[in-house]
């Protein structure tokens, strides 16, 4: 027993440093928050004032009810404890990382054997996904670790003996992991299906009521604030206009296709579909897409036939489910989270094709195959992580931000595509208009930009590069070409320019 203890952890310790070094190597602890990131930053620092829940970028500082609150409270209680400091984020989001491959590596245990896990637990800690959004500024390694301590307490419960205290501990963890993410509910409502075919029906309704007291209170804020018409909410966003539900399942589904091998082992199908031209290459990109994705989910419904695996599978397939009716993909983002699922899925499909050509120890060899898989890109990508870096890094849209802050003479808001960066770099309020990135948003026309600039006083606006491959021009561009009489521009720094917004008014 003693050597299995010690064996275990052993196998603990480096699983934990694979997963520590592979997102310190690819890691920029002194990147301030960006995109999605800063506007969990401004929400964070509106509850470490004392203001509330509230978008305290924007001119009006509206309540918000889009991005959900577990993650902003979870840093504002870190800058709390450290006063506020990237590093500090980037740290607590490591030390997340570190624990949900932990505890997805002690769920893998509870469904294998010692040496498949400890293959899976290292091909989770390298992988390049996983490990690279490791130490963002985001919500994604909280909700890793309390997703993967979710699935964790579902597969301890075992039996009648304090079922219903396990219940209520899994309803808690469920709870805010739904308030960090909201497609947490697709593991929520897996652990209920679990449950109940396992017989464990107490602790299915001891979980769902803690879970509802958890989630309650934001239902009710997103209910009001969606009434008051101050900000977008998620549920505005599930039907987008323009697109009915099966155009958006096949979609996504192509998307995801495509996505999923990737998110194994390198991101080649993106690279030969979004940045390649049409040919044999792409083409074999495709095949390759269907085939490996094809093994993926076949492995989670050979899952569903074992009781010690079927909770991976149904995690993995209604996951999947919710982000094919989810009318964005964030370039695959939103698969990282799932990436534990989708090795067991993988392990299970290619054992069972293994298994056909009548090898041993099939479930062994699939992860020792799938962490062979993991390394190389990794390797690659820690090993030019600093040009990587220094690219996300912006300098044009740093240089633009100091402009702002240090030497534009004028008062009032930023006009940006950007109004977190902009507001947390600057000290200034900002603001966006409708973009039509987002399913059924409209382009603000230059009227609707005009009215923008007039009611909140705009004083200058920033135009920058586009964020990611194919994405679409931003409204203020429009604006600024078909209405040059309504702006200067004052600043031109590589792809950002600002524009003093004056002659609009």
């Amino acid at each position: 027993m003693r050597r299995k203890a010690r064996r275990g952890g052993i196998d603990g310790v480096l699983i934990a440093l694979a997963a520590a070094s592979a997102a310190l190597a690819q890691a920029d602890l002194d990147a301030p928050p960006r995109r999605d990131g800063a506007g969990y930053a401004v929400l964070a620092t509106s509850l470490l004032e004392g203001r509330g829940y509230r978008a305290i970028d924007h001119p009006e500082a509206p309540r918000h009810a889009h991005f959900p609150p577990g993650y902003p409270a979870f840093l504002a209680v870190v800058w709390k404890a450290t006063g506020v400091s990237d590093r500090a984020a980037h740290a607590a989001s490591i030390a997340c990382t570190v624990g949900a491959t932990l505890a997805a590596w002690a769920w893998f245990r509870t469904m294998f054997g010692r040496r498949v896990a400890l293959a899976m637990g290292l091909a989770l800690g390298v992988n390049w996904a996983w490990s690279r959004t490791g130490s963002g500024v985001q919500s994604e390694p909280l909700y890793e670790l309390l997703g993967g301590l979710a699935l964790l307490v579902s597969a301890s419960i075992k039996g009648p003996r304090r079922e219903v205290a396990r219940g209520l501990l899994l309803g808690a963890i469920l709870g805010a992991a739904v308030l960090t993410r909201h497609v947490g509910v697709g593991i929520a409502g897996a652990a209920a299906l679990d449950l109940i075919l396992r017989g464990r029906r107490r602790a299915m309704l001891a979980s769902l009521v803690a879970a509802g007291l958890f989630v309650a209170p934001w239902v009710a804020w997103t209910a009001a604030v969606g009434r008051e018409g101050a900000g977008r909410t998620q549920a505005s966003l599930l039907f987008p206009a323009g697109r009915g539900p099966i155009a958006t399942v096949v979609e996504q589904a192509g998307f995801y296709a495509g996505r999923i091998p990737d998110a194994l082992t390198a991101p080649l199908v993106e690279v030969a579909t979004v940045f390649g031209r049409p040919g044999p290459i792409r083409a074999a990109a495709l095949a390759w897409a269907a085939v490996a994705s094809a093994i993926v989910v076949g492995g989670w419904l050979v899952a569903l036939a074992n009781p010690r695996r079927r909770l991976a599978g149904l995690v993995g397939l209604v996951t999947l489910g919710l982000l094919l009716v989810w009318p964005y993909t964030e370039a695959g983002r939103f698969l990282i989270p799932l990436i534990p699922a989708l090795l067991v899925g993988a392990v299970e499909g290619l054992a069972w094709g293994l298994r056909r050509l009548r090898l041993r120890r099939v479930r062994t060899l699939a992860a020792r195959l799938l962490l062979l898989a993991a390394i190389p890109y990794t390797a690659y990508s820690a090993a030019t992580a600093d040009r990587r870096l220094r690219a996300e890094r912006d300098p044009a849209f740093a240089a633009a931000c100091a402009w702002l802050r240090d030497e534009a003479d004028r008062p009032g808001p930023v006009l940006t595509r950007h109004p977190g960066e902009v507001f947390l770099r600057t000290g200034r309020h900002a603001l966006e208009v409708a973009s039509s990135e987002r399913p059924g948003d409209r382009d603000a026309d230059p009227d609707a930009v005009v009215a923008t600039i007039r009611r909140h006083g705009v004083a200058y606006i920033l135009i920058d590069a586009q964020p990611y491959a194919r994405a679409v021009a931003s409204p203020l561009e429009r604006f600024t070409a078909e209405r040059p009489d309504a702006v200067r521009e004052v600043l031109s720094v590589g792809d950002v320019r600002v524009f003093e917004a004056g002659a609009a008014g």
